[in-house]
């Protein structure tokens, strides 16, 4: 598995638990900083039928889209309003998730800093920095499970706080990212 430093994963261990407030809080402290590029990844489970969003007309089986638009209240647009540079959307089974992150990276300048918002990315590439958002009294998703076997760090959204953990994660072009 191919190891990617200047990605950090931010996964969840449900539905909002703060995984898109935790991305865009982080864009937005390091913005003024760096250049950072977004991605939301929405992996497709036909066992779950759920699909996330409303992307209607946008051909998403083609790979990556990215979102321009800064006046929607989609995770993406909201990634965008945050500072990000430009920002992804990505959805597919595995095969095309791995393909579309690929791709992605032919489109960002290589080593940039990318904030990925996704629970399902981490099989494929091996980021810098995983991140899981969990909150209190949430019972962990089965697929979510397996991410506790890689050691992320775990962050605990209330709902309405800030996430005091932001403040310790840093982005080095030489290092990529890490927790101090």
């Amino acid at each position: 598995m191919e190891i990617y430093k200047n990605l950090i994963i931010v996964a969840g261990s449900g539905r909002n638990v703060g995984k898109t407030e935790f991305a865009c809080r982080l864009i937005r402290r390091l913005s003024s900083q760096i250049d950072l590029y977004g991605l939301k990844v929405s992996a497709i489970h036909p066992d779950e039928g759920i699909y996330h969003g409303d992307h209607a007309g946008l051909d998403v089986a083609a790979g990556p889209i990215e979102e321009t638009r800064q006046d929607l209240a989609k995770d993406t647009s909201r990634m965008l309003q945050a500072g990000a540079s430009r920002v992804f959307y990505l959805q597919g089974d595995d095969r095309q998730l791995a393909a579309g992150f690929q791709t992605v990276l032919t489109t960002v300048p290589a080593g940039s800093a990318i904030v990925c918002e996704s629970s399902s990315l981490w099989q494929f590439v091996e980021p810098g920095l995983l991140i899981l958002v969990t909150a209190p009294g949430c019972q962990i998703k089965p697929r979510a499970r397996a991410i506790l076997t890689r050691g992320p760090a775990i962050v605990e959204s209330d709902g309405a706080g800030g996430f005091a953990e932001i403040e310790r994660i840093r982005f080095s072009a030489a290092d990529g990212w890490s927790l101090v």
